[in-house]
C-alpha cells in the first residue's frame, strides 16, 4: 500500500489488485503509531484501487500506517504491507494531545439466526466514554476474527449482516468493536 497525506487532513492510500485469488472487496487498516491496527474503512468494491480516509477519522499531526484487506466472500487474505509513515496534516501545526480517551467496552453482543441466512447483533452501549461508532467484528469457526461492518452510527444499537456477507451452516461469534474519532476501545 502507498499512502499520501493530503492538505487537507485527509490521506489517500493506493495499491495494487493481488495476482492470485478472488478479491470481492477491501477493507483500509490504519495504525496510528504507539496504538492498534483497525479498519478505517467499510467493505470497498474492489475498484478503483484507492481510497481516500477522510480526516475526521485522523488525529492531525499524528503519524499513521496503512494497509489494504483483500476479502471474498468466503474469508479474508493477508493484508498488503504496511505503507510508509505519514503524518497527517494540521492546519495549526499543533501535536495532538493524545485526543480523547478510548471509548469504554459495549455490553455483550446478542446474536439471532434469522430465518432469511441474516443474522441480527444487538449490544448495549458503554456506560464509559465516546462513541462516535461501531464496528461488527466476526469470527466463523477456525477462522481469524474480521471486520463484517463498516462503521455504524452509534444508534441504534444493532445492526443486521446480510446473508450475502455469511457462509450458510458455518458457526459464528460476533463482538462489537466502539470506535471514537480518535481511538477504539476494546
Amino acid at each position: 500500500a502507498q499512502a499520501v497525506a493530503n492538505a487537507d487532513g485527509s490521506v489517500t492510500v493506493s495499491w495494487s489488485a493481488p495476482t492470485e485469488g478472488t478479491v470481492t472487496s477491501y477493507v483500509i487498516l490504519a495504525t496510528r503509531e504507539g496504538q492498534p491496527r483497525h479498519a478505517i474503512s467499510g467493505r470497498l468494491e474492489p475498484n478503483p484501487t484507492s481510497y481516500t480516509v477522510d480526516s475526521s477519522e485522523l488525529i492531525p499531526g499524528a503519524s499513521y500506517t496503512f494497509q489494504v484487506g483483500p476479502l471474498n466472500v468466503h474469508t479474508h487474505g493477508p493484508p498488503s504491507a504496511a505503507s510508509a509513515a505519514v503524518v497527517v496534516a494540521t492546519a495549526d501545526a499543533a501535536q495532538p494531545d493524545g485526543g480523547a480517551p478510548a471509548p469504554g467496552r459495549p455490553g455483550a453482543a446478542q446474536a439471532v439466526a434469522n430465518a432469511d441466512g441474516s443474522v441480527t447483533v444487538s449490544w448495549s452501549a458503554p456506560t464509559e466514554g465516546t462513541v462516535t461508532s461501531y464496528v461488527i467484528l466476526a469470527t466463523r469457526e477456525g477462522q481469524p476474527r474480521h471486520a463484517i461492518s463498516g462503521r455504524l452510527e452509534p444508534n441504534p444499537t444493532s445492526y443486521t449482516v446480510d446473508s450475502s456477507e455469511l457462509i450458510p451452516g458455518a458457526s459464528y461469534t460476533f463482538q462489537v468493536g466502539p470506535l471514537n474519532v480518535h481511538t477504539h476501545g476494546p
